[in-house]
């Protein structure tokens, strides 16, 4: 785990705008490499070499304490303490971004691949939570849409990380729908911020291939998620998210 996190560390590193404020003409080839022990047991020169010579400072940096949680927070359907706080995460920021309201916000909670442990948390338990390069987009879609996101959701009794929404599933149907106290409109157009893998159609959420308009920002959800660290750090607040019954899901009757 740490080496995948340290490789993404020195990704992140040369991929930075600082790093390539000047146009460069690189030549490249690529191949798959299955990374399992065989790959371990004998690594690449060239690479293992480049990793050592980056390791201290990439290590130093892993353990830069970014904020405090009071409790560990781990990731559960149909929601936990993670699961909302990376969705709370996602609208925040979605919202610096864009003036226009942000209806709710959508991520996976396969892309939650850690916790966060209880007391300092650091940059590596961040890199750990998100390793993948998945970048924050903002959608408009068409309430009709948003029926068919939320009624798949529902027919496979499986919701995705939510933000700003309460819903309740019964019988493979969705009871009650809000977005910020407001009940759903099928005649409206929804403002929703996500991240490119729901949007090509990951983990089945095909609904939102429909929407109307599409903006990425480039912006990795870790890097997300690290600028909302900032904010409530700056404000004096601890990374928290309650458990506050965005989604039910009741028992079949």
């Amino acid at each position: 785990m740490k080496r995948a996190i340290l490789i993404s560390l020195l990704l992140s590193l040369f991929t930075s705008p600082v790093i390539w404020a000047q146009e460069q003409k690189v030549q490249f080839a690529f191949s798959m490499v299955k990374i399992d022990s065989v790959f371990d047991a004998a690594p690449p020169t060239k690479v293992t070499k480049l990793m050592e010579y980056y390791r201290p400072e990439m290590e130093r940096r892993m353990m830069t304490v970014v904020g405090f949680a009071p409790q560990e927070m781990r990731s559960f359907r149909p929601e936990s303490p993670l699961s909302n706080f990376a969705a709370d995460a996602l609208l925040h920021i979605a919202q610096q971004y864009t003036q226009t309201p942000i209806d709710f916000s959508i991520t996976n909670f396969g892309g939650l691949r850690a916790s966060f442990p209880k007391g300092e948390v650091k940059l590596y338990d961040v890199y750990a939570v998100f390793p993948f390069e998945n970048t924050m987009v903002i959608l408009e879609m068409e309430g009709k849409d948003v029926q068919e996101l939320f009624n798949n959701f529902a027919r496979r009794n499986r919701v995705e990380a939510i933000g700003n929404v309460r819903a309740e599933i019964s019988n493979g149907a969705i009871r009650q729908l809000t977005f910020a106290g407001q009940p759903f409109d099928v005649n409206k157009r929804y403002k929703v911020a996500t991240i490119d893998f729901l949007l090509g159609g990951g983990d089945s959420v095909s609904a939102l291939k429909n929407a109307v308009s599409v903006e990425d920002t480039g912006i990795m959800i870790r890097d997300v998620v690290l600028q909302y660290i900032k904010m409530l750090s700056s404000e004096g607040k601890e990374i928290t998210a309650p458990i506050d019954g965005r989604i039910k899901i009741l028992e079949n009757n």
